[in-house]
């Protein structure tokens, strides 16, 4: 429960990275700040899952 909540935590952490480096950086750093974007929101939307639904990666 404890890691399913900081894997949402660190998704948006990581998609507000994301979205900084994608506009305010140098060239390389912008497009991987454009990837962890989605990275991130794959991340938050595990999560977020793993939280709602606890048993729904396990069968």
């Amino acid at each position: 429960m404890f890691l399913n909540a900081l894997l949402v935590i660190g998704g948006l952490l990581v998609i507000g990275w994301g979205f900084w480096a994608a506009h305010n950086a140098k060239k390389p750093f912008d497009l991987i700040g454009s990837f962890l974007i989605l990275v991130g929101l794959a991340a938050a939307i595990i999560g977020t899952l793993l939280l709602c639904v606890p048993g729904f990666f396990s069968s």
